[in-house]
C-alpha cells in the first residue's frame, strides 16, 4: 500500500524526487492520471536547472520524506525510460512504451473516457492526434493545477 493520499499528488508540484536509493535527480513538473484508474498515476520529472530532460515515473511505490518524494526506481532506470514531449499530449505509443518500459499493465481499450476532477477537456482534433492512429482513447492525461 502506498503511503500517501492520491488526492494530495497534485499538490507534489515543484517538489523534489530521489531515487529508491536517496539520491536526487529532479523536479516534479506535471502530474498524469489515469482515465481507467480515476487517480493520478504518472510523474512527469525535469532534472537539473537548465535541463530540459523530462522523464515519467510511475507515482506507485512512491513515498513522502517530508517534502521530497521518493520513488520505487533507480535514477538511472528512470533516465533510460522513453523521451516525450513534454509540451505536448501522451499518445497510445508513448503510452504503451512508458508502461512498457516500467513493467506495468497498460490495455489502452479499458480507458473509460469518463470525467473527473483530474481531466482537462480536450477538441475532436486533440483527440484524434493522440489517438496515434489506433482507435483507442489514450488513458493519461496532464492535470492541470487549478483542478
Amino acid at each position: 500500500m502506498d503511503a500517501f493520499d492520491y488526492d494530495d499528488v497534485p499538490n507534489w508540484r515543484g517538489r523534489e524526487v530521489q531515487d529508491r536509493h536517496g539520491h536526487p535527480f529532479g523536479v516534479i513538473t506535471d502530474i498524469y492520471v489515469d482515465d481507467l484508474k480515476q487517480r493520478p498515476e504518472w510523474l512527469e520529472v525535469k532534472s537539473g536547472v537548465f535541463s530540459h530532460h523530462q522523464m515519467f515515473v510511475p507515482v506507485s511505490g512512491a513515498t513522502l520524506h517530508g517534502n521530497l518524494v521518493r520513488v520505487a526506481y533507480d535514477s538511472r532506470y528512470i533516465h533510460d525510460g522513453p523521451q516525450f514531449d513534454p509540451k505536448g499530449h501522451l499518445t497510445v505509443k508513448d503510452e504503451a512504451a512508458l508502461y512498457e518500459h516500467y513493467g506495468l499493465d497498460y490495455d489502452p481499450a479499458a480507458a473509460s473516457g469518463s470525467d473527473s476532477e483530474y481531466l482537462i477537456p480536450v477538441s475532436d482534433e486533440q483527440e484524434e492526434a493522440r489517438r496515434g492512429g489506433h482507435g483507442h482513447r489514450p488513458r493519461l492525461r496532464k492535470h492541470t493545477a487549478d483542478g
